[in-house]
């Protein structure tokens, strides 16, 4: 069976099972994939507006104009909710990586796209840190083995080849891996983190694509003269002290 004709099968056997059930009125049903879709949309636009991932699920549910039911039907729960918009963000920013590495660009380059390419992901997703935090906040948990699998895993690997890449080149000084993840995504993310500071202390009235563009030169700057593979300078000459004798 053609794959379009058995998704169609398979979808239609779905509602039909749904309506017989009786969970979901005949109405409110809706093809799979859109209603799916979109319930994940309203999480994350609720959360974006909010900046906080706290959202119910009937809230979803009523921004969405769809049953509840059928937030429960494609996720489960909540948590399953947040996990599978987890993994839709996840997917399209680990493609726009590889893609990058794919290349023919030098590393700095790549690394200077890469950063900017995480906080515009913030910029444009500004929970998304926050949820990524609050999943992996238990590390024994389904849900935190789930988000190390598809997304914080997968990432590291793809930036250990990056800095491979330009210490074969000779343009990046050798770094640990693991802390280089952890301190590039905490400076994408702090400007998000710290909006209220920003706007207190910058008198901003919020993160525009002006602020957005200065925070991606700066933490460019940071980490690329970080990295930068130096020749060894030499130690400077002590002045000699004489006596005067």
């Amino acid at each position: 069976m053609p794959i379009a004709t058995r998704e169609t099968a398979v979808a239609t056997r779905a509602k039909r099972l749904r309506r017989r059930a009786g969970r979901i009125p005949r109405a409110a049903v809706e093809p799979d994939f859109s209603a799916r879709e979109r319930l994940l949309d309203t999480a994350g636009r609720l959360m974006s507006d909010r900046h906080s991932i706290d959202v119910s699920l009937s809230e979803i549910a009523g921004h969405s104009g769809l049953n509840s039911a059928l937030v429960k039907y494609y996720f489960g729960n909540k948590n399953g909710l947040l996990l599978a918009l987890v993994e839709r963000e996840a997917v399209a920013a680990l493609q726009g990586f590889r893609e990058l590495l794919r290349q023919d660009l030098p590393p700095t380059e790549k690394l200077r796209r890469h950063i900017a390419g995480i906080i515009n992901n913030f910029f444009r997703t500004p929970y998304l840190n926050r949820l990524l935090h609050s999943l992996l906040d238990d590390r024994h948990s389904r849900s935190a083995r789930q988000v190390s699998r598809i997304f914080v895993q997968p990432l590291m690997e793809l930036q250990r080849e990056l800095l491979a890449e330009g210490m074969r080149t000779g343009e990046f000084k050798p770094v640990d891996p693991l802390l280089f993840y952890v301190s590039v995504l905490g400076a994408c993310d702090h400007l998000f983190n710290a909006r209220y500071a920003v706007r207190s202390l910058a008198g901003a009235a919020g993160i525009d694509d002006a602020i957005r563009e200065r925070y991606i030169a700066h933490v460019c700057d940071v980490f690329i003269h970080g990295l930068r593979n130096l020749p060894p300078s030499r130690p400077a000459r002590r002045a000699v002290k004489r006596s005067g004798r």
